[in-house]
């Protein structure tokens, strides 16, 4: 009796597991702390720790075992035309804002975060008191803006030089320059009181944590909250549906004690209540 309780046991395991599809899952990367990157050989970041909840899920929920290969990129444009060229199995993270042109090109998964665009000065440089000509004009005359090429900051930035042009000022003007990666315009502005620029808000606080003697600080009239940041895929995929019910059946993934912890993981107190999905 024993040895045909066993061997229906091992039948019953053997069925279970012929039932399961078995599926490949690439995730393409662009390495940004603290949303997916490397510490030693470990994989590590909000967005990596989410499609490791959304890979148990599959697993669960729809018996679906993928087998999950990791591509990284240091360089978001290369990072973005992956995921528009790239296949069916192909999910992107790269703390990718929502917006309608991006939308034109690739799929967006629900939003795991909002982002907040906030405007960096150096500490020494005035708080700009309303978001008009006068205030922006009086406080950036002569300085430099850098933002990164080819993102949602560009037209917060073109805002700030079209205010800027149309109020009656003297001095040597304002120059608005573009760059690659969001360090590199935090660092301007701790090299050089004379640059400005937007960068998301969790990248100022993970400056700030990490370089506690720089004195910069958040133009608070400036702060644009319009956004959102989510997965990326190809037009045609094989993920989207699944994702949509991973991150909102029930009360919705971002609802649970999972994603706090994650964020907890990763944020300090002062940023998450901020950026949290209520």
């Amino acid at each position: 009796m024993k040895n045909k309780f066993s061997t229906l046991i091992c039948l019953l395991f053997v069925a279970s597991a012929l039932s399961s599809q078995v599926d490949s899952l690439q995730i393409n990367y662009y390495e940004n702390y603290p949303y997916a990157y490397k510490e030693g050989t470990t994989l590590r970041g909000i967005e990596l720790d989410i499609i490791t909840e959304y890979v148990n899920w599959l697993k669960q929920k729809k018996n679906i075992i993928v087998e999950v290969s990791y591509k990284p990129y240091s360089e978001f444009g290369a990072f973005y035309n992956s995921i528009k060229s790239g296949g069916s199995k192909v999910v992107g993270l790269g703390s990718v804002t929502d917006n309608l042109e991006r939308a034109k090109e690739v799929v967006f998964s629900p939003p795991y975060l909002e982002n907040l665009a906030v405007l960096i000065t150096d500490g020494s440089v005035p708080n700009i008191k309303s978001k008009d000509g006068i205030g922006v004009a009086s406080v950036l005359n002569g300085m430099t803006g850098l933002v990164v090429s080819k993102s949602n900051h560009v037209a917060f930035m073109n805002n700030i030089k079209k205010l800027y042009d149309q109020t009656p000022r003297e001095g040597s003007g304002l120059t608005i320059n573009t760059t690659e990666k969001q360090n590199n315009v935090i660092e301007a502005i701790a090299k050089d009181k004379k640059v400005f620029g937007y960068v998301d808000i969790v990248a100022y606080w993970a400056f700030v944590k990490a370089n506690p003697t720089k004195f910069l600080k958040i133009q608070k009239a400036f702060t644009e909250r319009r956004e959102y940041l989510g997965f990326i895929m190809p037009k045609k995929n094989a993920h989207s549906q699944y994702l949509s019910e991973f991150f909102e059946s029930g009360f919705g993934f971002t609802s649970t004690k999972i994603y706090h912890q994650i964020l907890e993981k990763y944020l300090g107190y002062e940023i998450i209540q901020s950026v949290e999905i209520k």
